[in-house]
């Protein structure tokens, strides 16, 4: 009991200090708040950009891996299934 109540004083001190030590970093950053602003439009419209191409990547990986199991499923289906040894160790 007293080990996840450590735990849970842990992690509520590291958002503390996480949350500080954000706020810090923006208010006493060299660049104008502006300037500032336009940074984090440009890295989140990147994230953007790159959670869409790895999105349409993986769709693509999926659908392909889709079409490969279905033939598979089909080619099994269509051979004669009782001839297959499933219990063989090297399948």
């Amino acid at each position: 009991m007293g080990n996840n109540q450590n735990n849970n004083n842990f992690l509520i001190g590291v958002t503390i200090g996480f949350s500080l030590g954000f706020i810090s970093g923006i208010l006493l950053a060299p660049k104008s708040g502006k300037e500032t602003r336009a940074i984090f439009l440009d890295t989140g419209r990147e994230w953007k950009d790159r959670a869409e191409e790895l999105t349409s990547s993986t769709k693509e990986r999926l659908s392909n891996a889709a079409k490969i199991g279905k033939k598979t499923v089909v080619n099994l289906r269509d051979e004669d299934f009782d001839n297959l040894d499933l219990d063989d160790e090297n399948l």
